[in-house]
């Protein structure tokens, strides 16, 4: 059986997602990383937090409810658990 165009752009629309996918895959995990490496201050891990969103709004702008409700919570979690409670314990 052969593949008609319409399989090759239904496969070409499937890898085009898979690539913004792991984009924002590599750009929230950076940021993670770099909250949880204890060297921002909570404005500098807020902020980073708010460019991820920003540019998450470029890659995936139809699903920033989805993202805003998985990664919202995660980043809010990390500066609370790696950013204020190092500055607690000074």
């Amino acid at each position: 059986m052969t593949k008609t165009q319409d399989d090759h752009e239904i496969e070409q629309l499937l890898a085009n997602e898979e690539d913004k996918l792991a984009s924002l895959r590599e750009l929230v995990d950076s940021a993670c990383e770099e909250i949880m490496g204890g060297h921002l201050n909570r404005q500098e891990a807020t902020v980073l937090a708010q460019r991820v969103r920003r540019q998450a709004q470029e890659i995936i702008p139809d699903l920033m409810d989805k993202f805003d409700l998985i990664y919202q919570s995660r980043f809010e979690r990390l500066i609370s658990q790696y950013v204020d409670a190092r500055r607690e314990a000074q």
